[in-house]
């Protein structure tokens, strides 16, 4: 494929691009029949690809793993506990402190057994999630870096990115074998941040990359570095609600404008998955990165029928503009986006998430999540039984393990 997209639009006399291939196979009867077999071995029966792990002493935790100038550049040094007038706060990972959930949003029970928060204890955790609900694998997303897309700094960005990442190595990747984790990094820099996804990703229980959303759609070529180190070890690329969406001016944006109430805040946010999707998409990355997955993370399932509807119909008539489209939208959306099932829909009628699922081929996009220690969290054992049998083994552990391959 030519170095540079633009290279391919098309010139007088040039010939254009062939015509969509038909579709493969009919989706009237997938829910009917057994799901096929996964490419890689089933060794394990549930896959959680969303758990929140939870710093104890907030960002001071990264210390340790800072040096002494990162340390004072973030505010984080030996002089913060001094009684010294004026100096500076610790540096902050923009977060929503606009929006605030009446009910909280952890849960209680999930309270470390000497009092820290929620989430932060992962030998507890351990015995909690995984013991108590038989999971065999969770993967790990930094809950305190997600909204570092909307830090204005980039080398601070890259610092918290890379601390972090030896801190969630050291702390949770080593309490339990059963733990995997996301490679974040700060996508302000892509350079930067394609160097730290080489770095961390040396230590095998990284089996993906976290890239905390920006104001910058996921198509456009400022992501092309992270990308392609991705697809060079085989990483998939996570995306999250970030906490900051339609807040911060280097966040993503909300439609229509800045929401009033938190209702509205969190029920838009589906808005800036719907959006990256097409961006990807239409700009034509999964052309030029083969081997990319994208897992959106949190993001819902009741968009994507209209999504993939609606691109496969305009892009017909208007291939033109996108002429290294090759196939239809909705084919690549099925081979390279993946989707966790927290929050799953729950429709008053069973049949109509089991439709929705279908249009969306669940069988291989949907993966389990419980998005734990979240109050909203999805319970396996409930969340699991409101799928057609047919599927239920493909989204328990196998699309999470063709999706993250050997590193799982």
């Amino acid at each position: 494929m030519p170095n540079d997209l633009l290279s391919m639009t098309l010139t007088p006399g040039r010939r254009r691009p062939q015509r969509f291939a038909p579709r493969s196979h009919a989706m009237s009867d997938v829910l009917d029949r057994p799901a096929g077999a996964a490419t890689a071995p089933g060794r394990y029966e549930l896959v959680d690809c969303d758990v929140h792990p939870i710093m104890r002493g907030g960002m001071g935790d990264l210390r340790p793993h800072l040096s002494r100038g990162a340390q004072r550049r973030l505010g984080l040094d030996d002089r913060r506990s001094l009684s010294t007038v004026g100096h500076r706060e610790a540096v902050s990972v923009p977060r929503n402190m606009l929006y605030v959930n009446p009910s909280g949003v952890l849960r209680d029970d999930a309270r470390a057994p000497d009092g820290s928060s929620p989430g932060s204890d992962p030998a507890f955790t351990a015995r909690q999630l995984l013991d108590g609900n038989g999971i065999d694998r969770a993967v790990l997303i930094g809950g305190e870096v997600l909204g570092l897309g909307a830090l204005p700094d980039p080398d601070a960005a890259a610092m918290i990115a890379a601390a972090y990442n030896d801190w969630l190595a050291a702390t949770w990747l080593s309490a339990d074998e059963r733990f995997r984790g996301y490679v974040v990094v700060g996508a302000q820099d892509p350079q930067l941040a394609a160097q730290e996804i080489r770095r961390s990703a040396q230590d095998q229980r990284f089996v993906g990359v976290l890239l905390p959303l920006t104001n910058i759609l996921m198509g456009q070529r400022h992501y092309y570095p992270i990308y392609e180190a991705a697809a060079e070890l085989g990483l998939p690329v996570a995306v999250h609600p970030n906490s900051g969406e339609g807040i911060f001016r280097t966040s993503p944006p909300m439609a229509g404008g800045t929401p009033t109430y938190y209702v509205e805040w969190h029920t838009g946010l589906s808005q800036v998955f719907q959006a990256n999707v097409i961006s990807l998409v239409c700009h034509g990355v999964f052309e030029r990165f083969p081997r990319l997955k994208v897992v959106i993370t949190e993001g819902g399932l009741g968009w994507i029928p209209d999504v993939m509807w609606r691109l496969d119909k305009n892009v017909r008539g208007l291939r033109d503009e996108v002429p290294w489209m090759k196939r239809l939208p909705s084919e690549y959306l099925v081979d390279h986006v993946r989707f966790t099932s927290q929050p799953m829909p729950e429709p008053r009628r069973r049949a109509h998430l089991h439709t929705l699922l279908e249009i969306a081929q669940a069988e291989r996009t949907l993966m389990f999540s419980s998005d734990y220690p979240h109050w909203d969290f999805d319970d396996p054992r409930h969340v699991l039984t409101t799928l057609p049998e047919g599927m239920r083994d493909r989204v328990k552990a196998l699309n999470a393990i063709e999706t993250y391959g050997d590193r799982l």
